[in-house]
């Protein structure tokens, strides 16, 4: 039963018919759209009842599920050319779907089909790539004045040999981004190691440690093993002028216990420099976590922090722009209404900006609009189509 009072049984056949009308239209739309022909015309009965899957929730519904049927029918045929080889799979290259092809040229047809689905509205908007992927690419930065001092606070930490550096922030701050721009500023002279979601008990964490920086860490070696392996490997690098910089991504995940194992780390050090600095990215309640009474000794040793708040109005206006400019727009796509409407539902997270954003241009597609309005976001918001809503809602109340 839906707010409305509509039952699923009452809204059953005729979302089972429009579902077919709809599907006819997309097809119609995507096929003109590749020939360079002007998609037809899209004609609406004006006595045609409003309910929660009308209009452009089912043709958005429609547009999904074709993209996932051409991501499973690609997938599908991809996994078939690799049964049928006996040649190795090359892991060489970032291969995190496995999208290289066993003759390490890439699956192009693959890859073509996948990008065909993903980019759909790109070519209606005159686009080279879609602009809110949720995926953080460093290309897309927006040096906000938050992100500036964060970045900032974040090269000063490690340029000065801090012991410790903080940076946090709210889900989809830019933590991750900030991080994937600083690692490729990384220098020769600095060997880096990354942990994302460690846990565990004191002896995992030392060899999540090890492994991220491709020392070995035998399961059947001692603590005290593990650690004289790992004061040896500092030891080494550091007489090699490297420096050795770990980074704790998620790292509210962390137990007290192992927060203080982490600046015991740090206690490992020459007559006048660290052998290893810390980085500690996470949520914020990693701040009130090390602000314990227990922890004031961790608290002493960091020398850099910075906290991403959330955008403002104006911040999230500029962001959308600059979004849209690196994707190859030459106009702003988004009215100023709706670029406010945006800012107030996702609570000016970057990560829920995009998702917002990402639904509106898809919704503007399917109705041929050139300019994502006001009245276009309402009524992604009115479909239920954007799900963060409610949880901005509910912080909203919280606070």
């Amino acid at each position: 039963m839906y707010s409305d009072g509509t039952s699923t049984r009452q809204i059953g056949k005729p979302l089972v018919e429009a579902g077919s009308r709809i599907s006819v239209r997309i097809k119609e739309r995507v096929m003109a759209l590749k020939e360079g022909r002007r998609p037809p015309a899209q004609t609406q009965p004006q006595t045609q009842a409003r309910t929660p899957h009308s209009d452009v929730a089912l043709l958005f519904r429609s547009v999904r599920k074709a993209c996932n049927g051409t991501l499973r029918n690609a997938d599908s045929r991809r996994r078939n050319n690799l049964a049928m080889s006996k040649a190795p799979i090359d892991r060489g290259v970032s291969d995190q779907d496995g999208f290289k092809s066993v003759d390490g040229t890439g699956d192009s047809s693959y890859m073509s089909d996948m990008n065909g689905a993903l980019n759909i509205y790109t070519s209606h908007f005159g686009l080279t790539a879609r602009p809110f992927t949720l995926v953080p690419d460093p290309d897309f930065l927006f040096w906000s004045a938050a992100h500036t001092r964060a970045y900032t606070m974040l090269e000063y930490g490690t340029l000065t040999g801090s012991p410790i550096t903080l940076i946090t922030g709210e889900v989809g701050a830019g933590k991750t981004t900030l991080l994937h721009k600083f690692l490729k500023g990384i220098g020769d002279d600095v060997k880096i190691g990354l942990v994302s979601n460690a846990s565990g008990s004191r002896g995992e964490l030392l060899r999540w440690v090890l492994m991220a920086l491709d020392q070995p860490a035998d399961r059947n070696a001692t603590y005290v093993d593990l650690f004289d392996a790992f004061q040896r490997y500092l030891i080494e690098e550091y007489a090699q002028g490297h420096r050795v910089i770990l980074i704790i991504d998620e790292a509210q995940n962390l137990s007290i216990e192992s927060l203080e194992e982490l600046r015991m780390f740090t206690n490992i050090n020459s007559n006048k420099d660290e052998l290893l600095q810390l980085v500690l990215v996470g949520q914020p309640e990693l701040r009130d976590t090390i602000r314990r009474p227990d922890l004031k000794q961790f608290a002493q040793r960091i020398a850099a922090s910075f906290h991403l708040n959330a955008m403002n109005e104006k911040t999230v206006i500029s962001y959308i722009a600059h979004r849209l400019r690196v994707a190859g727009a030459s106009r702003n796509l988004f009215a100023e209404a709706a670029c406010k409407l945006i800012h107030q539902q996702s609570g000016g997270v970057p990560r829920l900006v995009n998702q917002l954003c990402d639904l509106s241009m898809v919704y503007a597609f399917t109705k041929d609009q050139k300019t994502v309005t006001l009245a276009t976001v309402q009524e992604v918001l009115d479909d239920g189509t954007f799900f963060a809503a409610g949880s901005i809602s509910d912080n909203d109340e919280r606070a």
